[in-house]
């Protein structure tokens, strides 16, 4: 019984870790675009500042994160490592005092990104293998939600803290708290006891099963990526939304990312990965559709951006479990960060692209782009390689 309880404990403290450690870099997404605004940033540095930009150090570390994790075992301490770090990318967002600066920290503000997916090995090493679906819903979840909660005050903190600077300390706070949470938690080694080969990693990265989920994966992510990217400044340059109010209504989403998280996982492991993509892909682009529709109703567009976001968020205990169970356990954290490549880089793409496209064919037309691509990702999913 002892050591039932301690091993909850030790659980409760990486959730709680993941829910401010995600916080700390990501509380600021819905206010930053208007910071770089008023230090004259171009267009495609304001679209990619939520998303795009702090995605790209995600990207470049997953694998070598993923190949140091597996072959040490040592994950928590690579988790203590990244929080220690968006402290001091935090910090540095708050001595900025240009665009360009600005877009540098933020950049490195990413690597919670990096590290998430750390949170869900963890977790579903201390949950029995059969709840994987569960373990990643609660450590990705529990990232995403503690993400929108804090999104939606940000608004608020801009002005009781004296400014964006105060905000950003506010995020270091944040990430340090993390930090200590995950100090005194015992997480499990596990490696392989004949170590990794290049042969081994080679297997992981060359996947078919990894390698066709994350394919369709990122073709829907781009196309939602450029909505999420582009939200705050659609909502207060062409919907005429309050910033105070754009904030809180961003940070729903976000926030839905975290319940919408929780409620798939489960779904994962009654009906399997192959339908439960499916579903949510299917209905977050029929929601994309209807959006076409609504452009000048402000809580139409919102509503049905909400409903886009909760069918898509399927996606990201989907494929954890789908790369889970294609490797082998000591493989695990490779095999999970190769996946969550396929989720970074639509977010750089769909970042940097949303601002042009609204320029170039209209809010509507960048739309109709991004519902296509979730319906050919929905229909993608029945050929999906089964597990």
């Amino acid at each position: 019984m002892k050591k039932t309880n301690s091993s909850s404990w030790g659980m409760f403290l990486v959730i709680v870790s993941a829910f401010v450690g995600m916080a700390g870099g990501m509380l600021y997404a819905p206010t930053i675009p208007f910071h770089a605004q008023e230090l004259g940033a171009p267009e495609w540095i304001v679209t990619a500042l939520p998303m795009g930009l702090p995605s790209i150090v995600a990207l470049i570390l997953l694998i070598p994160i993923g190949i140091l994790a597996d072959k040490s075992g040592r994950r928590k301490e690579i988790l203590l490592i990244a929080m220690g770090l968006t402290v001091i990318a935090d910090l540095g967002l708050a001595f900025s005092h240009s665009w360009l600066e600005l877009a540098i920290w933020r950049i490195i503000s990413g690597l919670p990104f990096a590290f998430m997916s750390l949170y869900a090995v963890v977790v579903s090493f201390m949950l029995p293998e059969e709840r994987r679906g569960s373990a990643s819903a609660l450590a990705i979840g529990s990232a995403m939600l503690g993400m929108g909660v804090f999104q939606a005050l940000s608004g608020y903190l801009v002005k009781a803290l004296g400014g964006y600077t105060g905000l950003y300390y506010f995020g270091a706070i944040l990430a340090a708290l993390a930090f200590l949470f995950l100090l005194p938690v015992k997480v499990p080694v596990v490696k392989s006891p004949t170590g990794i080969s290049g042969k081994d990693i080679m297997g992981v990265l060359s996947n078919k099963t990894i390698i066709y989920t994350g394919l369709f994966l990122l073709i829907y992510l781009t196309g939602w990526q450029m909505m999420y990217g582009s939200f705050p400044v659609v909502l207060v340059n062409i919907l005429k939304v309050p910033v105070v109010l754009q904030t809180v209504l961003f940070a729903v989403a976000s926030t839905m990312l975290g319940f919408g998280t929780f409620i798939w996982g489960p779904v994962i492991d009654k009906i399997g990965a192959k339908k439960t993509l499916f579903t949510g892909l299917f209905l977050s682009a029929l929601a994309t559709f209807a959006m076409v529709f609504l452009l000048k109703n402000m809580w139409g567009f919102v509503i049905l951006f909400w409903v886009t976001t909760i069918g898509g968020v399927c996606g990201a205990p989907g494929v954890t479990f789908v790369a889970m169970k294609s490797v082998k356990p000591e493989l695990i954290t490779i095999a999970v960060n190769t996946m969550f490549m396929f989720i970074m880089l639509p977010a750089i793409i769909g970042g940097f692209i949303a601002g042009p496209i609204i320029a170039g064919i209209g809010l509507g037309g960048m739309l109709l782009v991004s519902a296509i691509l979730g319906l050919i990702a929905s229909g993608m999913t029945f050929g999906m390689p089964k597990i």
